[in-house]
């Protein structure tokens, strides 16, 4: 054999290791992008099936709430507000403010309003700034009280925002202008804490 005809055969040697290992690679990454699609699935689907049940728990809880089944909202409410759904937390303080379908508990309604308006939720914030301002739960005092209702009343839907600045205002008409002026620095540098922890301690009388 000559030496070009053995330098061919080595060269074709040579490409078909060189493709094989290509093929082997290409195998090896397919296998790899199908494993890691199979991981994302199993990560993903659970958590879509999940936010879909809650998101269906929530507005069974809210029609049971406008027909006034409040029995049947409460428990409904009360896994999604443990579960951190601000929106479930406030209407349990709701509930437990006006003793509606639980038995009227200032300090439990505290503690749920404390959370969602923690969370950034107007509505809490709304009724836990009256408690404040009433000392129904939590202490009596117009400089958180004032603080909330103002959050409150900057991010309220238009129906009710004229209604809780009247709310706002009849509190202001209470207190000194330093009073006002903390008030509105609070109010000012409050910032949402959607993972406050849950205390069942929060409020409760000593």
């Amino acid at each position: 054999m000559s030496r070009a005809a053995s330098g061919h055969k080595i060269w074709r040697w040579i490409s078909s290791q060189a493709e094989a290992r290509s093929v082997v690679a290409r195998s090896r990454r397919t296998r790899i992008r199908a494993a890691v699609c199979c991981v994302l699935l199993f990560l993903i689907l659970p958590t879509t099936f999940v936010s879909a049940a809650h998101a269906d728990a929530f507005a069974a809880g809210s029609r049971a709430y406008a027909a006034r089944d409040y029995v049947l909202a409460g428990q409904i409410f009360l896994p999604l507000a443990e579960q951190r759904d601000a929106r479930a937390q406030t209407y349990l303080g709701v509930m437990y403010l006006h003793g509606q379908g639980v038995p009227q508990n200032f300090a439990v309604a505290a503690y749920w309003l404390q959370l969602a308006s923690s969370a950034g939720v107007p509505t809490a914030q709304y009724f836990f700034g009256l408690m404040h301002d009433k000392g129904q739960g939590v202490p009596q005092d117009f400089v958180l009280a004032q603080a909330w209702l103002n959050l409150a009343v900057a991010h309220a839907e238009p129906g009710q925002r004229n209604r809780w600045a009247l709310i706002r205002n009849a509190v202001a008409s209470k207190m000194t202008e330093a009073q006002l002026e903390q008030a509105r620095r609070l109010a000012y540098e409050w910032e949402p804490e959607p993972n406050l922890a849950l205390n069942w301690r929060l409020y409760i009388p000593r």
